[in-house]
Formats: C-alpha cells, structure tokens, sequence
C-alpha cells in the first residue's frame, strides 16, 4: 500500500513539475530577434510588428538586437532556440538569402534551419551618379564609363551586401570596368555621391530618394519589376534595356519545427498589420513596400532569391574578412 502510493506521489509530482515548466514557458516574453542595431527603418518596422503582435496575442513581445557578425549572431540565437513559439527572427534578405554562398563556412543553414513565417516588407534598389559624369540615363552613364576608365568606379552600403553584387550586375551587363568603392553605410555613399568624389552608387532606392527628389544627385535606373512608387520619374533597368531585377526584403522567421498552426497563427497577425491603412502609412513613411505572404509564399520567394544571388555572388571573387 505505501508503495502504491508512493508512486502515486512520485507521478503527481512529475506531472506537476512538467505542467509548472509549460506554464512558464507559455508566460515568457515573446522575442523577435532582430540581428542589427537599434534605429533605422528595419528597427522602427519589428517594432510595430511587436506592438501588434502584443495586443492580438495579448501577451508579452519584446524586440531584442543581438547584433555582431553581420547579422549571423542574431540568426543563430534562433536557429538554436526552442520551437516552441517563442522566439523568433526579423531580419532583411542578406543573412537568409546570401550569406549560405558569401560564407563557406556558416554554421547552419538558414534556408533549412529556419521556418518562413511572412514576408512583411519588400526593399528596391537603385543606381544613382552625380555630378561627376552629368548623365540622366543609363545610355549616357555607359559612355562616359567608357571614355573615363581611370574613374570608373561604384560606390555601395558595403562589401557583399545586394547593392555590391547588383551593381556588378550592371557593370557587367553594360561591358564596362568599375571598380568597387564599399562604404560603411549608404549615408557616406551617396554624400560622396553629391560631393562629386565618386561617379556612380548603387544603393536602396529609399536612401537616395530624397537627394533625387532634391536634386543633389539623379537616380538612373532601379531594380523593381515596375517603377517605384517613391521614384515613378526613374525607369527601370527592364524599361532600359537591361535584364536587371532584384528586391530586399524584411521577413520574419521561427526555428525549424515551430507547428504549424503556430506559425499560422504569427503569420495572419503580421500580414493584417502591414497590409492594413495603418500600417500602409507607416511603411510609406519608411519608404517601404508592404507585403505580407503567407509562409509558403515567404519560402517560394527566398528560394528564388538564392539561386538568382548565387552566380553572381560567386562572380565577383568578394571573401568576407570577418
């Protein structure tokens, strides 16, 4: 009889011990991790999402930025955690869509390790010159490329990111030399750019949307399917004659195994919000195009992304130094 229950005890215990830990875990904070720093519109955009998030979910969501890496540390906080729903990964295009061809030796395997949830925001890029060669269309930009070799060179937000490897797209669909000048930023760019100390830049259409529309600069060309809604006066490369078409993008992200109806669920949440006239407004203001995909949709899409990036990647010879 003791026996009996005593092991009556003992499994009551266990359960309680088991029921105590899912409790906790169900109370914790949601976190989003976003694997760059504080400020800029990728930050301002998780944390509308988290706002968002909060109130449907009526619980606890918190940003949190592991920075470092290039994004990679952030990315392989989530890769590790639970798939329990409670953590997860906002992050733009690089860490999920280049970084398995920039870096051999990554870790995981963000395409794999990590469950598409939605595609929240879609960014264009742009290539701008300014006063140096005085071109206002890609035809003009060539020839004075052709005829300034000793000059010729593009500026970019930095090495391995989309602008470096779009703008070699360019170059090398036009037959002409550039050399690559990386910036720590878009902000010195496209300065250098206005101050006549660099031709060309290639660079997120939003950043150089406003010296455009100021004319300290003039945006040849972008890299949407159709023009964008900030810059409707540039043509596309398409429109140009160049093959050229390449979008950034925010997405968020669960570790591999999140369930489904989980990820469901976060994924109706974050596609209301962006697409809704609140949210509309507030990414016009960042000068971002909503989106809001479904998690296959997200999958379709970065696949694609990889398999367009990885040539070209491979192309320009770039090695990350850290």
């Amino acid at each position: 009889m003791k026996r009996n229950t005593i092991s009556r005890l003992a499994g009551a215990l266990a359960l309680g011990l088991a029921m105590g830990t899912q409790a906790f875990a169900q109370g914790s904070p949601i976190r989003i991790v976003y694997p760059f720093a504080a400020g800029g519109g990728g930050d301002a955009l998780v944390r509308l999402l988290a706002d968002e998030m909060r109130k449907e979910l009526n619980e606890a969501v918190i940003v949190e930025n592991r920075v470092g890496a290039d994004g990679r540390i952030g990315v392989r906080a989530v890769v590790s955690a639970p798939p329990d729903g409670r953590t997860l990964l906002y992050t733009p295009f690089g860490p999920i869509v280049t970084h398995p061809s920039v870096y051999p030796d990554l870790p995981y395997n963000p395409l794999k390790d990590l469950q598409p949830v939605s595609l929240v925001a879609r960014i264009e890029f742009a290539l701008a010159s300014g006063s140096m060669t005085g071109a206002t269309n890609l035809k003009e930009l060539v020839a004075w490329l052709k005829a300034n070799q000793d000059k010729a060179a593009f500026g970019s937000p930095g090495a391995g990111t989309i602008p470096h490897f779009s703008g070699i797209l360019f170059a090398n669909a036009a037959k002409v030399e550039m050399r690559h000048a990386p910036y720590r930023g878009t902000a010195p760019a496209l300065g250098d750019l206005a101050a006549g100390q660099i031709p060309v830049v290639s660079t997120p259409a939003s950043d150089a949307a406003v010296l455009h529309a100021a004319g300290q600069l003039r945006v040849l060309a972008t890299t949407g399917a159709k023009r964008s809604p900030y810059l409707p006066d540039v043509p596309t490369y398409k429109e140009q004659g160049y093959d050229i078409e390449a979008e950034g993008w925010y997405a968020v992200y669960a570790p591999a195994g999140t369930p489904r109806p989980v990820v469901d669920r976060y994924s109706a949440i974050l596609a209301r919000t962006v697409q809704s006239p609140s949210g509309k407004a507030f990414l016009e203001q960042l000068r971002l195009v909503p989106a809001g995909t479904t998690p296959d949709e997200l999958a379709a899409v970065q696949q694609k992304d990889f398999e367009r990036w990885r040539e070209p990647i491979r192309a320009s010879g770039f090695r990350p130094t850290d």
